[in-house]
């Protein structure tokens, strides 16, 4: 993994904000890993990150789609009501080094507009 993007929300948050972001820029998001999803059936579930009783780690891989044929996948991953964004990949060239930048753009966007509505709130 590159750069982390961190935001002080929950991952059960984020994730949909994101992937509706994706999707407003034309991308195609399929979620393939949800660590909650796959806890469900070991609900006393000791975290070994923190060992806290209930475990509140959250581990989630988004598969993003363009026009190429390969997606890059995106990691959020948290814990604690903060959570981490980055790509997992590396991409080289070609069309998935430009899925890469449209992710990133699609991030930064997101996030400029989440920073300008919490200035005109504040």
């Amino acid at each position: 993994m590159g750069h982390e993007l961190v935001v002080n929300r929950a991952c059960h948050e984020v994730i949909p904000v994101l992937q509706g972001a994706l999707r407003a820029v034309g991308l195609r998001v399929e979620q393939s890993f949800d660590l909650r999803s796959a806890l469900a059936a070991v609900p006393a579930c000791t975290c070994p990150h923190h060992g806290t009783a209930r475990c509140d780690c959250q581990y989630n891989v988004l598969l993003v789609y363009g026009h190429a044929s390969m997606p890059v996948s995106v990691i959020v991953h948290g814990h604690d009501e903060r959570c981490w964004i980055a790509l997992a990949d590396h991409p080289g060239a070609g069309a998935v080094a430009e899925l890469a930048a449209q992710i990133t753009q699609a991030l930064a966007a997101l996030l400029l507009n989440h920073s300008q509505q919490a200035q005109t709130v504040g």
